[in-house]
């Protein structure tokens, strides 16, 4: 039998990438490191879900350092394309020193509207780049539209159009108001 495996990977090598079979190589360690791991013979699976919150919790104090406390001080960020300022904040926002935000909104109308959301990681503070209205199950602007969201939120970064607030509940109330 072993033979024969060998015969097969010569003639039918693995030509995925050296970090897709590490990867895998890694997951069959960590889940052979599971203790309460059991695979039925029909190809299910079960664990103890303490055993798993374990190691989680285990991972998450292993990788804490790398996660930053919204209301942490940290050293401040130094864009290269300058900084933006706006009247409803008091610091300026970097950039490039956001993380983008989705939000939803239900209408009256039975409508929906979706809100691209920017919040700043220094000064944690939101501000709506962007809004589609969804009524009918369909969308209210077309598709190619929709596709150039990225330039959207680029241009009203460069333009300062951003008014940053508190949470994004009054951003997209905000962003309502202007309407």
């Amino acid at each position: 039998m072993i033979n024969f495996q060998r015969f097969v990977s010569w003639l039918f090598p693995d030509r995925r990438l050296e970090r897709e079979t590490a990867r895998e190589r890694e997951f069959i360690l960590a889940a052979n490191s599971l203790k309460t791991l059991k695979v039925t013979p029909e190809g299910g699976m079960s664990i103890d879900p303490e055993e798993l919150r374990d190691q989680i919790i285990a991972s998450r104090q292993q990788l804490k350092h790398l996660v930053h406390k919204p209301g942490a001080p940290r050293r401040p960020f130094e864009a290269a394309t300058g900084l933006l300022a706006s009247p409803s904040v008091e610091t300026p926002v970097g950039a490039m020193d956001c993380i983008e935000v989705v939000a939803w909104r239900r209408l009256h109308s039975g409508g929906a509207v979706r809100y691209l959301c920017l919040q700043s990681t220094s000064t944690g503070r939101f501000a709506v780049a962007t809004a589609s209205l969804f009524s009918d199950g369909t969308q209210s602007i077309p598709t190619w539209i929709e596709a150039n969201t990225a330039k959207h939120v680029a241009n009203a970064i460069q333009n300062d159009h951003l008014r940053w607030l508190a949470t994004v509940s009054e951003a997209m109330d905000a962003w309502d108001a202007n309407l």
